[in-house]
């Protein structure tokens, strides 16, 4: 897309923040429009500095909770607020009226089409029929999934990509791939022996430990359960694990599951990180055997600080897309407590590691926010150019 025509963009979003998937992914790739663009957010929060132009526009929160419900009055009331007068309406949201559609996750949908036995099927069918809760969100799915030839939507990997066209009559065509970026500010050489010393001594954490490193707030998506099963499997007290996240309400069960397994002075939880790349440093491996992740933007981030790290297949992690030449270890079972266990005592081979931090680096230093946004702009072109206004000379 040439820059000599701006464009005036409306960005549709709840929270405009640097935590979470979806909103670090909205907000990375807003900031690089609003370096080119006029560009329009209409959130109800935001926390946000940087030197790019951005109006932000307050929508608001007359209730918290049921979410379906804040979420029905969001998608109402943005829808309004935005108004006409936009050259491109960008929504990260399940809100109805857009342009472009990031989706960030699979459908609601498929929790209840990918279950294999036809009883347990309808049952679900069934709970729906009688859950306001759920029939709200088919509800608003169906009403953003519904086909327009003019629409495009963006996918963050092929693995969301997929699961929409599994449960919608959406052609090829409607799609594009726009995979996150990473931070390149996470690419550094390794840290001083000082600073290394310095962040385990505040954690407990020995110098002649190995350190795995956990990043994930739903612990039980993330697959904290069968990993913490695995280094129960490990009967070496130098296996550490540091957990970052907030466990989405259930720290204390997994607190819990830990001291039953006997992990207690193996395992340090520290909740809530802002800055988890100063983690890094003091890790020796990242894992993350996630059961459903559209992306997963700390391994990668890992990686490319030079930090190895394994990760579930592509069956069940969209950034494992990319990995197929070694770049990382790939977990083919997440939910196998010994296989997981295989992948942390290989990590603990210095060679291992050495080829791992060295592939898995080239890697993802060619996946970067420009290159989301190029594609995204790319999105913007042929949407413009199906509505008869594009592309922009």
């Amino acid at each position: 897309m040439s820059d000599k025509k701006q464009l005036k963009i409306a960005v549709i979003i709840k929270r405009f923040i640097s935590t979470g998937g979806a909103e670090r992914y909205a907000q990375e790739v807003t900031r690089r429009l609003a370096s080119r663009h006029e560009v329009h957010v209409f959130a109800q929060e935001w926390a946000f500095q940087t030197d790019e132009d951005i109006t932000f526009h307050k929508i608001p929160r007359y209730v918290n909770k049921p979410t379906w419900l804040n979420h029905l009055l969001f998608s109402s009331l943005s829808s309004k607020a935005v108004g006409n007068g936009f050259d491109i309406i960008h929504s990260h949201e399940k809100v109805p009226r857009f342009d472009v559609m990031t989706i960030h996750s699979p459908c609601f949908r498929s929790f209840i089409t990918r279950e294999k036995r036809e009883w347990k099927r309808n049952l679900l069918w069934f709970s729906v029929a009688l859950s306001p809760r759920q029939l709200a969100w088919l509800s608003i799915e169906k009403k953003q999934l519904d086909f327009h030839p003019e629409r495009i939507f963006i996918a963050v990997s092929e693995r969301v990509k997929k699961d929409i066209q599994a449960n919608y009559p959406l052609p090829d065509t409607s799609f594009r791939i726009a995979y996150p970026g990473v931070d390149e500010q996470m690419k550094r050489g390794l840290p001083a022996s000082d600073d290394r010393e310095e962040s385990r001594s505040r954690l407990g954490l020995g110098q002649d430990d190995f350190v795995v490193l956990f990043v994930g707030t739903e612990f039980k998506r993330k697959g904290l359960d069968a990993l913490l099963r695995a280094f129960s499997l490990i009967a070496a007290s130098r296996y550490k694990l540091v957990v970052a996240g907030g466990g989405g309400g259930k720290m204390k069960k997994y607190k819990n599951l830990a001291s039953d397994l006997g992990l207690t002075e193996q395992v340090v939880f520290l909740g809530l990180v802002e800055n988890v790349g100063e983690l890094y440093a003091l890790a020796d491996a990242v894992i993350l055997p996630t059961l459903s992740d559209p992306w997963a933007m700390a391994p990668m981030e890992a990686m490319l600080a030079g930090i190895p790290a394994a990760v579930s297949s592509a069956e069940y992690c969209g950034a494992a897309e990319h990995i197929q030449n070694g770049e990382a270890l790939i977990i083919a079972n997440p939910l196998d407590p010994g296989e997981i266990k295989e992948a942390v005592i290989k990590l603990t081979d210095p060679g291992c590691r050495k080829e791992l931090s060295r592939k898995g680096q080239a890697l993802a230093a060619q996946l970067t926010w420009e290159r989301t946004t190029a594609s995204t702009l790319a999105a913007y072109d042929e949407v413009l150019r199906r509505k008869g206004k594009g592309p922009i000379p």
